[in-house]
């Protein structure tokens, strides 16, 4: 008798009663680092939508000095920009950022950043809380099916 034709040669993968052996399979690697950058990407994107989108919060303006150094950006002001040419007849204003080319503007990098490091990391916080419940409540849906 060929080891092939022995019934006491065979093995069976243990099988847990709600699985099969196809859904034993575990996702490739590649999938994995997909879904990974996938989890980075996005909260890095939006946060740079948030940060573009908070220079054009409307920032209001009662005196002449202060338009000469008007702050914008969130949640630490990063960008300055002296609109007093442009506005200097109607104090008090309310402005939005205007166009660089035609007010001095002024970034402060290390502002920009700790915005960034902040925006980003509580996005990133609250993506991967929001994963961690829907996988928690996948599994308890699971063991009580």
């Amino acid at each position: 008798m060929s080891d092939q034709e022995d019934p006491m040669r065979t093995t069976v993968k243990p099988v847990h009663p709600w699985t099969t052996l196809d859904e034993q399979k575990t996702p490739k690697l590649s999938s994995r680092r997909g879904t990974l950058w996938l989890i980075v990407l996005v909260p890095w994107i939006a946060t740079h939508v948030l940060l573009f989108w908070s220079l054009y919060r409307e920032q209001t303006v009662t005196t002449v000095d202060a338009a000469s150094h008007v702050s914008f950006g969130l949640p630490f002001p990063f960008l300055y920009q002296n609109l007093a040419y442009f506005y200097l007849y109607e104090i008090p204003m309310r402005t939005y950022v205007c166009s660089p080319y035609e007010n001095p503007t002024h970034m402060i990098w290390p502002n920009y950043f700790l915005d960034l490091a902040l925006v980003w990391g509580s996005l990133l916080l609250i993506t991967l809380l929001i994963l961690w419940v829907t996988r928690q409540i996948g599994r308890a849906y699971r063991m009580g099916s």
